[in-house]
This record gives structure tokens, sequence and C-alpha cells, in this order.
């Protein structure tokens, strides 16, 4: 029997990002507004029983493909073991991934994370449709409560990663509230341009070292009680979004690591600036980095913001001869009410 499953992975943006302090652990307590986008990876799963375990990862296309890590260390390896050893009958199988990476690597935006939740979808419709033709008992997919927690295993944001949409993260991200706008809600989606130093990538645990290092720390629930606001920005954001008030909600949006990211990343200071000169509706850093978000008026506007951007970059470097500063990526996106999906399952398509 031989299965091909293709599985849509779309990436993630923090639409507020704010840090409450530490867990008696020395974790940081977070809270953040999380949201899928329409930047996703492509992965195709060719599934067969097997006499042994065998992976095989191959990238095939997208922008990102050679710089896409392939040792048994990468996230849909990972996930692929932990789920077939986590089975009550483990079955060794056969598997053949390809994928066709869009997100660019290192960006903050749980490409890798979202790979991850891919292969425990994928797996699980194999294993499903398997039992369903089979009628065994000894076939046992596992429930969406037991794969969110498989995804925590393996990554603060699989479990995001899985369901997608809009949602609440809090603890260490790995508490999750989502969001169910009714369908008449005219607070989504939001159309926005993704901007990545192509070469820039910033640790995480580098960016709470400097968060903790930075003395004259001014948060981003403290900025909205300046404008007399006592709520705090995740709240006031989730709450306004679910009333359909998408303009008081983009107020609260912004990300507690800037202030602290900033100064040793000017770039990332000058492409927000950049943004917002050019008319964004709001900008900001999502996570920890280095993806700057600017928010649009609609799609059409988004395309101009792109272009205004690409246009306005290739003047200053015309004037000044000064571009050997890191070519920067952009991306035209809208947000989405769903995270991993099966595009088209092909089960059973072969003996």
């Amino acid at each position: 029997m031989i299965s091909k499953i293709k599985v849509i992975a779309p990436a993630k943006i923090n639409l507020t990002f704010e840090l409450k302090g530490l867990f008696e652990d020395g974790y940081h307590r977070v809270s953040s507004l999380m949201q899928s986008i329409s930047l996703a990876d492509l992965l195709t799963f060719d599934i067969e029983e097997n006499e042994s375990p065998d992976i095989e990862l191959k990238a095939t296309k997208g922008k990102y493909t050679t710089e896409f890590p392939l040792s048994p260390d990468n996230l849909i390896a990972k996930a692929i073991r932990l789920y077939l050893s986590s089975m009550e009958n483990p079955m060794p199988l056969k598997l053949r991934v390809e994928i066709e990476k869009n997100i660019p690597i290192g960006a903050g935006m749980a490409g890798g994370s979202g790979n991850a939740a891919a292969a425990l979808l994928a797996l699980n419709t194999y294993f499903t449709e398997r039992a369903n033709l089979e009628k065994s008992q000894k076939i046992s997919p596992f429930s969406q409560e037991e794969l969110l927690s498989m995804g925590a295993k393996l990554g603060v944001d699989v479990p995001f990663s899985f369901l997608g949409g809009t949602a609440r993260a809090e603890g260490r991200g790995e508490i999750l509230q989502a969001l169910h706008l009714p369908s008449d809600n005219q607070a989504l989606p939001l159309h926005m341009v993704l901007a990545k130093p192509r070469h820039l990538h910033i640790a995480t645990p580098w960016a709470f070292k400097k968060y903790d290092q930075f003395e004259d720390k001014f948060s981003l629930s403290e900025k909205l009680k300046d404008r007399g606001i006592t709520d705090d920005a995740t709240n006031f954001a989730c709450q306004n979004l679910l009333a359909g008030e998408q303009e008081k909600a983009i107020t609260a949006f912004g990300n507690d690591f800037e202030q602290a990211i900033f100064p040793d990343y000017r770039e990332l200071k000058g492409i927000k600036q950049r943004f917002m000169d050019l008319g964004a509706r709001v900008c900001h850093m999502t996570g920890s980095g280095p993806t700057i978000y600017a928010i649009a008026q609609d799609g059409e506007h988004a395309l101009h913001l792109k272009e205004a951007f690409e246009e306005s970059v290739l003047k200053e470097t015309t004037i000044s001869c000064a571009a050997k500063s890191d070519p920067v990526d952009l991306f035209v996106v809208q947000t989405l009410d769903h995270g991993v999906r099966i595009l088209d399952d092909g089960i059973l398509d072969g003996p």
C-alpha cells in the first residue's frame, strides 16, 4: 500500500508579543496574539510499508531550498520518528518527503514548526485511512489532543502550527486559546507586507538575554496605559478582533522585544520606519525577529507598499551607492483561518 499525501503548512506571525516576567525555572512568561498567514511551505509525503524505518527528505522547489537542512535533526524527521514511536503497535514505514520551501529559514515565522505539524497530520491521515480500509483494531490514529501534546514535545510553536488561524498564547507560549471569529466579522482578513533581511538571523535565547539586560523597559501594555487603556495589549487586541473592531485592535499590536533588539540591529528599525513613512497602518517585528510586518489598508495597498518599499531602496541606493546592506526579501500576504491542512491526500494510489 502506497499513499501520497500533500500538506500546506502556513507561516505564522505574532501580532502582539509581550514579556510578562519569569517563571521560577527561569523561563519567560509570554502573552501573544498569534496568526497564520498565506505564506506557506508545501510538503508531499510518499508513504509505504517497509521492513525497517526509512526517511528521506528532499527540498525540490521554492526560494529557500538550498538553505533547507536535510539532516536527521530536521523537525520533519523528528516528528515522523516521534509519531511512529508513540504508536501502541509501531509500524515501520518508508517515507519520501518533498518540500517546497517558501518560508525563509530563521525568520521567526515557525517554518520548521509548521513542517513538523505537517508531518504529524500526514501520518495521522495515512493511518486513519488505513484503519478505515483494513478495519483493523491494531491501527489506532491519534486524537487531535494527542497530536497537539506530541507537537509540544517538538517545539512551542508546533501546536499552533497544527491548529492555525488566530489564537492567544500564554505561559511559555504553549497555552493556546483559539479566537473563533463569527463569519460576518469584519476584523479579518488583514493584508500586510513582510520584510526579512535575507542573511540576518536572530537567535531567540540571545534576544531574551538582551531583553533581560535592557534597563529602560517600557512594555506594550504600558504604552496603552499612556493612551488611557488599562487592559493588557494582547487581551485588548483579542477582544477587539472578536468584536469586529479592527482599527482598535491594531492599535494594540506590537512587540516588547523591539526596544532591546533594535539598538543592535538598526536595519530593522530602519525597515519599520520606512514602511511607516510609506503609509503602513502599523508596523512591528514578529517574535524575536528578524521579520517585520507592515499592515496595509487592503490587498491593493499591500502591493503598493511592497512596490514603494522596493522603489525607495533602489532610489536610495542609486543616490548614495551605499547599498552594501543586507538585501530584504518582501512578501505580500494575508491572514488565514487555518493551520496545516491536507491539499490532496491521494490515499491508496498504489497496491
